[in-house]
């Protein structure tokens, strides 16, 4: 009787499926592959290594029910992702079929949507070299993102405090532009990732760095 009161109190507070009749700030569940990303790269060393520390099968739902995954609604229906592309990444990776998402926006006017999403700089529109694209050219689903290289650099010169993070919209995109500019983006891989980040480290607190979000230089003696 118990196990069965339990159940049916946990089937009551599951979200419901996103939908145009969920409130904006409204929580509800999405399937991953009807998530529609609104970046065309990811950095899949940083993907693969949260992969191999997650639990295959989870359910990822439950998982983002505390922290829910901010997406907005386009005239057409469609919702695209405003932010946690690489956890969507991870939870497809591990075989996760939903998540909990935020409604942070829904949108009416189909003229306006891609440059409305740009002012309010929920879309990047760049490829893995910095090459500005158009929103024809976003990948359909989470799991069609390319791989950036230079994305998972910059994650790792930030968790290694060469910058600061801030609430600076794309932030470790911008870093990873500057990086692999003066970089000649060269291939980088987990073979060379050593030597790339000490020159990421060099590189972001030279005074060419100065005006990028986090920006923790000047150079101390013997950088």
């Amino acid at each position: 009787m118990l196990a069965s009161l339990a159940f049916a109190g946990s089937s009551a507070l599951a979200a419901s499926e996103c939908s145009r009749t969920i409130p904006v700030h409204g929580k509800c569940e999405i399937a991953l592959d009807a998530l529609h990303p609104t970046q065309s790269a990811i950095g899949a060393m940083q993907v693969e290594e949260r992969v191999a520390r997650m639990t295959p099968g989870i359910d990822g739902a439950e998982y983002t029910s505390k922290w829910a995954v901010p997406v907005v609604q386009a005239p057409d229906g469609k919702f695209y992702l405003t932010d946690g592309h690489h956890l969507a990444s991870v939870l497809t990776r591990v075989g996760a079929t939903k998540i909990t998402a935020e409604v942070i926006h829904r949108f009416d006017n189909p003229a306006t949507f891609w440059n409305e999403m740009q002012v309010r700089h929920w879309v990047y529109l760049f490829d893995s070299h910095g090459k500005p694209i158009t929103p024809e050219a976003l990948p359909a689903h989470i799991r069609d993102m390319g791989d950036d290289a230079y994305r998972s650099l910059a994650g790792y010169a930030e968790n290694a405090g060469f910058f600061k993070k801030t609430d600076a919209y794309f932030m470790e995109f911008v870093w990873a532009r500057y990086f692999g500019s003066r970089m000649g983006w060269q291939p980088i891989d987990r073979l060379n990732l050593l030597s790339a980040l000490q020159t990421a480290e060099k590189l972001a607190c030279q005074p060419e760095a100065r005006d990028l979000p986090g920006y923790a230089g000047p150079c101390s003696t013997g950088k």
